[in-house]
């Protein structure tokens, strides 16, 4: 399956400082695989669509990179989020960090339907976790078989990935898969 986005000559940078931030990375990473993109972890040698920094890397960033996206959870990336073309956070965290004045950053959130990538009507049942994602507009139903993905990941990798550009049919897919 192919969904490019279109082609950049010059590596998009996605930044992920979150809890959970290397295996947020790690599966952003793999659906940006999935749907015919390359891409690198903490590697900026690498001739790539595009890079996932993580904050326990500490290579020094070349300037033909393009701060594309930021995943952040904390005060600490208030400011330098503002670098990144995309800024992504939970609902929570935004409304804290912003108030109501976070038109600007895409939110995710389990628990608050006023967030742009959210969810609803979960449920488990014989080890399959369900539930509805609303995002840009559009309702899915994910089904997350023996616990593989927690419901966090999967909406915060959507936000993430809806914020490159990545359409949400192609990422429900990966998590359907």
């Amino acid at each position: 399956m192919t969904n490019r986005i279109k082609t950049v000559q010059t590596p998009r940078l996605i930044m992920i400082d979150c809890k959970n931030g290397d295996r947020i990375a790690d599966i952003v990473s793999e659906i940006l695989n999935f749907c015919s993109y390359n891409t690198c972890i903490d590697d900026f040698s690498l001739n790539t669509d595009f890079i996932i920094e993580t904050p326990r890397f500490k290579g020094e960033r070349p300037e033909n990179i393009i701060a594309d996206t930021i995943l952040f959870d904390s005060a600490d990336y208030k400011e330098p989020a503002e670098e990144f073309r995309s800024r992504v956070t939970s609902y929570e965290n935004a409304m804290q960090l912003y108030g109501e004045d976070n038109e600007d950053i895409i939110t995710y959130s389990s628990e608050n339907y006023g967030a742009d990538v959210a969810c609803r009507n979960k449920s488990e049942k014989n080890g399959i976790a369900a539930f509805d994602i609303i995002g840009n507009g559009i309702l899915s139903r994910v089904n997350i078989i023996n616990g593989k993905y927690s419901v966090d990941e999967v909406l915060a990798c959507t936000g993430v990935l809806l914020a490159t550009g990545l359409p949400l049919a192609s990422i429900i897919n990966y998590f359907e898969g």
